[in-house]
C-alpha cells in the first residue's frame, strides 16, 4: 500500500500536522513491517480496511513526530483505545475511507488537539440522524447553518468528535453529543458550548471553537482545549 500526500483540506489549526491518501485494496500484510508500524494483536483478525486505516492513521503520526524531532515510536493504543503519545507531546490521528491525518505539538499550554475527518452523509442520512446527534437546545442554530452549508449535519457530528477528542485527555471518560451544543457560526469556525460539567477543568459553560471545511467527499474539523488558567 502506498502513501500520497493529500492537500484538499489545509489544517487551519497551527500545530504540525500530515494527511495522506491511500488505498486499502493494496494492502498486503508486509506493509506493517515496510513501514515498520507495531500492529497490535486485537488487529490480527480485522478486515482489510480496518487493517489500512490503523496504518495510515500511525503512518501520519509518525511523520508528525519526525516533524517534531521526536524519535519516531510506535503509538500504541489505550484500553480506552485512544493513542498513547509520547510524553509532553498532545495530538490526535483521524481516518476514514482512503484519507488519513494526524496533528501533534509539544504539551505546553494546550491541554488537548482533536481533529475528524467524515465521509458526507447522504440527504437522507441528514434527515434521519438529526435527533441522535443534535442538543434540544440547538436546532434553531442548525437550522440557521443549514441554510447556509451543504451537509451541516455531517459537519456538526465531525465537530462533536473533534470536541471529544480534544477534551478527552482532561475528562478521560465517554460523553455524548448532547455535551455539547452549536451557539454560533460563520465560514469557518462552530462555536460550541459544554452543557454540563465533564470534569474539573471542563466545568458547564465551557465555550469552544471548531475549525471547519469540506470538499466534495469528506468534511475536516480541527478543534484544540487550552489549559484553564
Amino acid at each position: 500500500m502506498e502513501f500520497s500526500l493529500y492537500t484538499q483540506l489545509p489544517p487551519q489549526l497551527p500545530y504540525n500536522a500530515f494527511c495522506y491518501e491511500f488505498d486499502n485494496n493494496f494492502l498486503v500484510e508486509n506493509d506493517f513491517f515496510r513501514y515498520q508500524i507495531f500492529s497490535p494483536p486485537q488487529l490480527q483478525k480485522a478486515v482489510a480496511k480496518r487493517k489500512a486505516e490503523y496504518l495510515a492513521g500511525r503512518f501520519c503520526a509518525k511523520q508528525v513526530l519526525s516533524s517534531l524531532n521526536i524519535h519516531p515510536c510506535d503509538i500504541l493504543s489505550g484500553n480506552d483505545r485512544a493513542p498513547i503519545w509520547p510524553d509532553n507531546i498532545i495530538g490526535s490521528i483521524t481516518h476514514t475511507q482512503g484519507i488519513a491525518m494526524a496533528m501533534a505539538c509539544h504539551r505546553a499550554d494546550i491541554a488537548g488537539i482533536g481533529i475528524d475527518i467524515e465521509q458526507l452523509m447522504s440527504d437522507k442520512q441528514e434527515q434521519e440522524l438529526q435527533k441522535q446527534i443534535l442538543h434540544p437546545e440547538e436546532y434553531s442554530q442548525f437550522k440557521q447553518l443549514a441554510e447556509q452549508i451543504s451537509h451541516p449535519l455531517t459537519i456538526v457530528f465531525s465537530a462533536k468528535e473533534s470536541i471529544f477528542k480534544a477534551l478527552y485527555p482532561s475528562v478521560k471518560q465517554f460523553f455524548g453529543f448532547e455535551a455539547a451544543k452549536l451557539i454560533a457560526f460563520n465560514e469557518q469556525q462552530l462555536q460550541f458550548k459544554i452543557t454540563k460539567t465533564l470534569s474539573e477543568q471542563v466545568p458547564q459553560g465551557t465555550c469552544l471553537t471548531v475549525f471547519y471545511q469540506c470538499n466534495n467527499t469528506v468534511v475536516l474539523t480541527e478543534c484544540e482545549f487550552k489549559t484553564p488558567l
